[in-house]
């Protein structure tokens, strides 16, 4: 995390995710559960912006031999939102 502050804060979870966390410290993967649960967010982060990448390819489909329309903008930023919304 070079370059960025921490900042600390508590999460409640449920028994199973809580267990999880400690099998993958104690396997040696991890060096604590601070450590498991950034990476988490970095993959779920990562997920989230393949997704929106997606629904940015998928509204321009077909359309590199013509001029970009206002309602072809209009279609990018709904698919953008609605990916945001799930």
């Amino acid at each position: 995390m070079a370059g960025m502050a921490s900042k600390t804060i508590q999460v409640s979870l449920p028994g199973e995710l809580s267990g999880y966390i400690q099998r993958m410290v104690r396997g040696g993967r991890y060096q604590d559960s601070s450590e498991v649960v950034r990476e988490a967010l970095r993959r779920m982060e990562a997920a989230e912006l393949a997704n929106e990448l997606n629904q940015f390819e998928r509204a321009f489909a077909g359309g590199h031999d013509r001029t970009e329309t206002e309602e072809d903008t209009k279609r990018v930023v709904a698919a953008v939102h609605a990916g945001r919304r799930k």
